[in-house]
């Protein structure tokens, strides 16, 4: 509203004078926008526009028109009045759906970064959504040295240290030094079943696995 004019009071009740006016005159320009899209049927008054209405308010100021209320050949008032009519004469176009996030936008950038994302440039009508859940990668016998510094390198040097002889799940959390009651144990069981699947453990009878001799000794070499 000030189109960037710094307030000029040198005290805080004349700022605060200052401030009560501003938000003074905000609302009862809304208030006229409001009013005036009323009397079009249909009308979103998003449509009205704020610049528009504060330019007819300050061209009342300075040509004195507009500023005291009309009849209406029926005898009712003209609650539209100067502002009102320059807001229907320039009413703003009606919003699109909107489909698509909001994304801030960095003005001051040389980069194009506002699209990083792949945000679709047009509304997008959505008819499904695919979910796909990708099980977490295990370690290989590629990657020796990650191998041994996590979970699955600990269960191989547990396994050979017992000759490769078949381990219940409880006995193998209690060598890593885990509490074998309860969701511990349950979790640590459904890892060890997991790498059963992927063919790294042979699972000899419930909750007991061991090494597949053919990989065994290269997995903990």
């Amino acid at each position: 509203m000030l189109k960037g004019r710094v307030l000029r009071s040198k005290d805080p009740v004349g700022l605060t004078q200052k401030m009560w006016a501003l938000l003074t005159i905000y609302q009862a320009l809304r208030s006229m926008m409001v009013t005036a899209v009323e009397t079009v049927p249909e009308c979103d008054p998003d449509r009205a526009g704020f610049t528009v209405a504060l330019e007819a308010a300050r061209d009342t100021v300075v040509g004195v028109a507009g500023t005291a209320a009309a009849a209406t050949p029926s005898g009712h008032l003209d609650l539209v009045g100067h502002i009102g009519t320059r807001v229907l004469k320039a009413l703003l176009p009606k919003s699109r759906m909107r489909l698509s996030a909001r994304i801030v936008k960095c003005g001051t950038s040389r980069y194009d970064i506002w699209n990083r994302d792949g945000r679709p440039r047009d509304s997008t009508p959505i008819t499904a959504i695919v979910i796909t859940v990708h099980p977490p990668a295990l370690p290989t016998t590629h990657a020796p040295d990650r191998a041994a510094s996590g979970r699955w390198g600990q269960v191989c040097r547990i396994l050979a240290e017992n000759s490769n002889q078949a381990m219940h799940a409880r006995d193998i959390a209690g060598h890593l030094g885990l509490i074998a009651t309860g969701r511990v144990l349950s979790g640590f069981n459904a890892q060890l079943c997991y790498w059963a699947r992927n063919g790294r453990l042979i699972r000899t009878a419930p909750s007991t696995y061991k090494i597949p001799s053919s990989r065994g000794l290269d997995t903990v070499n």
